[in-house]
C-alpha cells in the first residue's frame, strides 16, 4: 500500500529508487507534481528547477549529473515490503504462498504427513512440515543480505505501537542468530525503523545501510553491540555522520564512501580503529584534522579523493601542526592528486606510526625520476621499481608499500639509489643552492651517516677527477651500459652492427635476476629470451694456423700483449689472433658486486637474443 506522498518519502518506479523532494504545482503546467531525486544521479533531467525557477535542492552535488525529475503522483510505484516479508521472499522462497495454502486447508482436509508421490518417490512434501523446514533455515541464518528488495522498515507502512512490538518479537523468533545484516539500497528513511530491526537481533555486529537516503537523526538511539557500520553512498554530511557514530557505543569500524565529504567538522566516537573515507572530496590532509583526536585509530583509507597537499596554507603549519595518533599504522592514499615528493616527505611527521602505505595511482609517479640535468639521460616516467624504491627511501619506518613487503635488501638498494640521486642533484647545482636542495630531502643526513656521503663533483670544482671515495654511494653503485644489437651480426668480427644503448646505475647488491628484470623493462624484451654478456677490457689469444704472412716468435711473452699500444692491439684483433674476453652473467642469486671488483665502476653489457 502506497501512502500519500510526502517530502522525504522514498519510492521506487520500475525498480529505480528515488526520494521525494517536492510536492505541489509547477508553473506553466496543470495539476500537481512530485519532484524526485533519483538515487542514480544520471537518471534525471535537471537539478530541481524548471524554466529558471528552483523548486527543490538535491543532496547530490555532482556537477556533471542531473539527478532530478518531475513525475505525476498518479504514476504507479513499486510496492514496499516489511523486513520479514523481504527476508522470507529471499531465503524461503514460496513461504507466503505455502502459508496461505495452509490457511485454506485448516479444516483438516490435508494431513501434515501427506505427500505427493510419483513411482513410489516423494516429489513434494505437503503441509506444515515443509513450512517448519523453511522456518528452521531462517532460524539458523547468520549473514543476511536484503540489498535492493524495496524494504521500507520493520513493516511496509506505519502501524500502531502494539503492532510494531508484535513484529519485533516475530523477527526475534524467526532469525535470532543474525550477526551481519545488509539493508543497502532500500526504501529506508527513518533511523527508528533501523533501530526496531536491530533491537530484535541480539547478536548483530555488522550493519550495512549503503545507498539509503535517511532523514534527520532521532535522539536517544542506541545500537548496542554493533561494531561495524557501513554508510556508503548515503549522502550524509559530516555532522550527521559524526552525530550518528555516537549512537553506536561499541563501534570500531566505519565506512563512509562516496558521500561528497570535503571537511571534518566534528569528532567521531573515539572507539573507532578502522575508518574508510574513500571516493569523497577531501583535497588536503588538513581537512581531516578532527581525526587526529581518535586515540585508537589503526587503519585509514582515503583512496580516490582529491588530496594533493598536507596543509592548505603555510599558516596552518605554524598554528596547528597535523599529527595523527601513533596507533595509526596503515594509510591508503592511492588514486588522489599527489604530485610532489614534498608531500611524501611530510608523511613521516603527519603519521608517526606509519608502517603500511598504499600510494599508487597518483600523478607524482608519471613524472621523471629527476631532470635530465641531474641524471644526464633523457627524461622518462618512473618504472614500477623506481616508484617503489624512491618512496620507501623517504619513509624509514615503512614495512609494507603498495601491498609489497619491504625486504632489507630492498631498503638498502633503494636508499643507496636515492642518495646517489641527491648527490647528482647537488653536483648539477651551484654550492649556494645546497641548503635549499637538502631541505627537500630531510633524510639526507641520516642516510649519509649510514652509508657515507655521495661524491659531489661540480663542474667548477673538478677536484681529483676520477677518484672515488670507498665510503661513498658511488662506490656502492655500478654504471652499466647495455647494448642491444639492432640486427644479428654476420660473424664474430662484424663490428658495424648498430646498437640500442641505455645506461643505468645499479646497486652492487642486485643479483643477475634483478638485472635481467630491469633489462626486460628497458628494452621491452620477453624474460628468459636473452642472455647478458660482459665485454671485458682483456684480450685472449686465438689458436690459428701459422702462415708465412703471419709469423710468431716463440721467445715473445704472451703477457706483453696487455702492454701493447692501441695500434698493435687493433692490428692483432684484425688478424683474429686475439679476441676480447667475454663473460656471460649466469643466472644466480649472488650479488653482481662479487663479479665486478677491483675498483671497477663502469662496464659494458651486450644483450644477446636467444634463438
Amino acid at each position: 500500500m502506497i501512502t500519500d506522498p510526502q517530502v522525504g518519502q522514498r519510492r521506487s518506479f520500475g525498480g529505480q529508487l528515488c526520494t521525494i523532494r517536492y510536492v505541489g504545482h509547477v508553473e506553466g503546467t496543470t495539476g500537481d507534481w512530485l519532484g524526485v531525486e533519483w538515487d542514480d544521479p544520471s537518471r534525471g533531467k535537471h537539478s530541481g528547477e524548471h524554466k529558471g525557477v528552483r523548486y527543490f535542492t538535491c543532496r547530490c552535488k555532482k556537477k556533471l549529473f542531473t539527478p532530478a525529475s518531475f513525475v505525476r503522483p498518479s504514476r504507479p510505484a513499486d510496492k514496499p515490503r516489511g523486513f520479514l516479508e523481504a527476508l522470507r521472499g529471499k531465503y524461503a522462497s514460496g513461504f507466503e504462498e505455502d502459508l496461505a495454502g495452509q490457511d485454506s486447508t485448516s479444516s483438516g482436509s490435508v494431513s501434515t504427513q501427506d505427500t505427493i508421490r510419483f513411482n513410489g518417490k516423494i516429489a513434494e512434501e505437503v503441509g506444515f512440515e515443509k513450512i517448519r523446514k523453511k522456518l528452521a533455515e531462517l532460524h539458523e541464518l547468520k549473514i543476511v543480505i536484503l540489498d535492493g528488495l524495496l524494504m521500507a522498515g520493520l513493516l511496509e507502512k506505519e502501524v500502531p505501537a502494539d503492532r510494531r512490538e508484535q513484529e519485533r518479537e516475530a523477527v526475534q523468533k524467526t532469525c535470532p542468530k543474525i550477526t551481519e545484516l545488509d539493508l543497502s539500497r532500500n526504501l529506508l528513511t527513518r533511523w527508528t525503523d533501523v533501530k526496531d530491526i536491530c533491537d530484535s537481533l541480539h547478536f548483530l555486529r555488522i550493519l550495512k545501510l549503503d545507498g539509503n537516503r535517511f532523514g534527520p537523526i532521532e535522539k536517544d538511539l542506541n545500537f548496542g553491540d554493533v561494531t561495524e557500520l557501513h554508510l556508503n553512498d548515503t549522502l550524509l554530511d559530516w555532522n550527521e555522520v559524526s552525530s550518528l557514530t555516537r549512537q553506536f557505543p561499541s563501534l570500531t569500524s566505519l565506512s563512509a564512501f562516496a558521500n561528497q565529504l570535503s571537511l571534518t567538522t566534528g569528532p567521531l566516537t573515539n572507539t573507532i580503529t578502522t575508518l574508510k573515507l574513500e571516493h569523497n572530496d577531501f583535497d588536503s590532509l588538513a581537512a581531516l584534522c578532527d581525526l587526529t583526536a581518535l586515540p585508537k585509530l589503526e587503519q585509514l583509507s582515503l583512496k580516490g579523493n582529491s588530496i594533493s597537499t598536507v596543509y592548505d596554507t603555510d599558516s596552518e603549519v605554524r598554528d596547528r601542526p597535523l599529527r595523527f595518533s601513533d596507533t595509526l599504522k596503515s594509510v591508503d592514499l592511492s588514486y588522489n592528486k599527489i604530485n610532489s615528493w614534498l608531500f611524501v616527505n611530510k608523511l613521516a611527521d603527519v603519521f608517526p606510526g606509519l608502517d603500511n602505505l598504499r600510494i599508487t595511482g597518483n600523478p607524482l609517479y608519471n613524472q621523471p625520476v629527476a631532470s635530465s640535468a641531474v641524471t644526464g639521460l633523457q627524461e622518462r616516467p618512473m618504472t614500477v621499481d623506481e616508484v617503489f624504491i624512491l618512496t620507501l627511501s623517504r619513509l624509514g619506518r615503512l614495512q609494507l608499500l603498495n601491498f609489497s613487503k619491504i625486504a632489507p635488501t630492498d631498503r638498502t638498494n633503494g636508499e643507496l639509489y636515492y642518495l646517489s640521486l641527491i648527490g647528482k642533484e647537488l653536483s648539477a647545482s651551484p654550492a649556494a643552492s645546497e641548503p635549499k636542495i637538502l631541505a627537500t630531502h630531510p633524510r639526507y643526513q641520516e642516510l649519509c651517516d649510514q652509508y657515507g656521503e655521495p661524491t659531489i663533483t661540480r663542474a667548477s670544482e673538478s677536484i681529483n677527477e676520477g677518484a672515488v671515495n670507498p665510503r661513498s654511494v658511488a662506490a656502492r653503485l655500478l654504471t652499466m651500459t647495455f647494448k642491444l644489437p639492432s640486427s644479428p651480426p654476420v660473424d664474430d668480427r662484424d663490428l658495424q652492427t648498430s646498437h640500442d644503448t641505455k645506461v643505468q646505475q645499479i646497486p652492487r647488491g642486485y643479483d643477475t635476476y634483478q638485472v635481467k628484470a630491469l633489462v626486460s623493462r628497458l628494452f621491452k624484451l620477453t624474460p628468459y629470451s636473452f642472455k647478458l654478456v660482459w665485454e671485458t677490457d682483456e684480450w685472449d689469444p686465438v689458436s690459428k694456423q701459422i702462415t708465412d704472412e703471419d709469423e710468431w716468435d716463440s721467445d715473445q711473452d704472451d703477457g706483453d700483449i696487455h702492454a701493447a699500444d692501441l695500434t698493435s692491439v687493433k692490428s692483432m684483433e684484425s688478424k683474429s689472433k686475439y679476441i676480447r674476453r667475454e663473460i656471460e652473467l649466469a643466472d644466480s642469486t649472488r650479488d653482481i658486486g662479487f663479479l665486478f671488483q677491483d675498483g671497477l665502476n663502469e662496464v659494458i653489457i651486450r644483450i644477446d637474443r636467444l634463438l
